[in-house]
C-alpha cells in the first residue's frame, strides 16, 4: 500500500555514483545501496517487480527484483535482522525504494478501468475507483525517498518461499491468503483492508504477537511504523526527508 507523504518534487536522478552494481545494472545515486550486497541472507520478494501485486502487472521503474535503500536505512535494517535472529526470526522484504514513476503509475492505474487488476486478492470488497478516496493510494510515497521499507516476519529456519501466483483474499484465513511466511500476521502484505491496521482486534492473538515482535525490532533500530499497515516502516532520521527520487531499479 501507499502511505502518502508530502515533500519536494525535485526528482534526484543525477547524483553521484556509489557502490558496486550487478552486471548490466545502472549505477545508484550517492547514498544508496543494494541491500543484497550488504546482507544477502535477508529474504526478498519485491512484489512490484512481478505481476503478483494489486495492479496485476510489473510496475514501471521495477526493472529488477532488488531492494534498494539509503545506506542509513540498510544499516538499520541489518541491525533489526540481527536483533530478530536472537529470537529465532528473520525479515522478508516486499518493497524498499520505490521510483516516483511507480507512484504515478498507481494513480494512473486507478483511472483505467480496463487495466489488469488483482482486486479479488488485494482489495476484496473495495472498488478500484475508491482506493484513492479511501486513502489506500496516495499521490506521493515516502518509499520514493529511499528509507521506507515494507517488511514481514519469518521464522529464521524456514525455507524461502517463492512469489505466489494466485491466492484467496488477502484478509482471509491464513491457509487461503497469499503465502509469505509460516507465521500468521493477520493479513498478507499490501492488503487493502481494515485488518491491516497494526492494532486491529479482528485478527488472531498469534498475529498480534507477531506484528508486535516485528514492530518492536524495527522501532528499536530507529524505524517508525504506520498504524494502518503493519508492514510499513520509515527510518526516523532519514537522509533525504524531502526528496523523492525517480531512478529505475536496474
Amino acid at each position: 500500500m501507499l502511505h502518502g507523504t508530502t515533500g519536494s518534487l525535485a526528482l534526484a536522478t543525477t547524483l553521484l555514483v556509489s557502490g558496486l552494481n550487478p552486471a548490466n545494472a545502472e549505477p545508484l545515486p550517492s547514498g544508496f545501496v543494494r541491500l543484497r550486497e550488504l546482507a544477502p541472507a535477508i529474504a526478498q520478494d519485491i512484489r512490484y517487480a512481478t505481476p503478483f501485486n494489486f495492479t496485476g502487472a510489473v510496475v514501471p521503474g521495477y526493472g529488477r527484483s532488488e531492494c534498494v535503500l539509503t545506506r542509513a536505512a540498510a544499516d538499520a535494517l541489518i541491525r533489526a535482522e540481527k536483533r530478530l535472529a536472537g529470537q529465532g526470526y528473520g525479515l522478508k522484504l516486499f518493497d524498499c525504494y520505490r521510483p516516483a514513476r511507480a507512484v504515478a503509475a498507481f494513480n494512473d492505474w486507478v483511472k483505467r478501468p480496463g487495466a489488469p487488476d488483482l482486486g479479488r486478492i488485494f482489495h476484496p470488497g473495495i472498488a478500484r475507483g475508491d482506493l484513492v478516496t479511501r486513502g489506500y493510494i496516495a499521490g506521493n510515497s515516502s518509499h520514493s525517498r529511499g528509507s521506507t521499507i515494507d517488511v514481514g516476519l519469518v521464522r529464521a529456519s524456514e525455507a524461502a518461499s517463492p512469489t505466489p501466483l494466485d491466492a484467496g483474499p488477502c484478509d482471509g484465513p491464513i491457509a487461503t491468503r497469499p503465502r509469505e511466511s509460516s507465521l500468521d500476521l493477520g493479513t498478507s502484505f499490501d492488503c487493502f483492508s481494515e485488518k491491516s491496521a497494526l492494532g486491529h482486534s479482528g485478527i488472531t492473538a498469534e498475529a498480534r504477537r507477531n506484528r508486535a515482535t516485528l514492530a518492536a525490532a524495527m522501532s528499536a533500530e530507529g524505524f517508525r511504523g504506520y498504524g494502518k499497515e503493519w508492514w510499513h516502516f520509515t527510518l526516523a532520521k532519514e537522509p533525504f526527508p524531502k526528496t523523492p527520487f525517480d531512478f529505475a531499479i536496474e
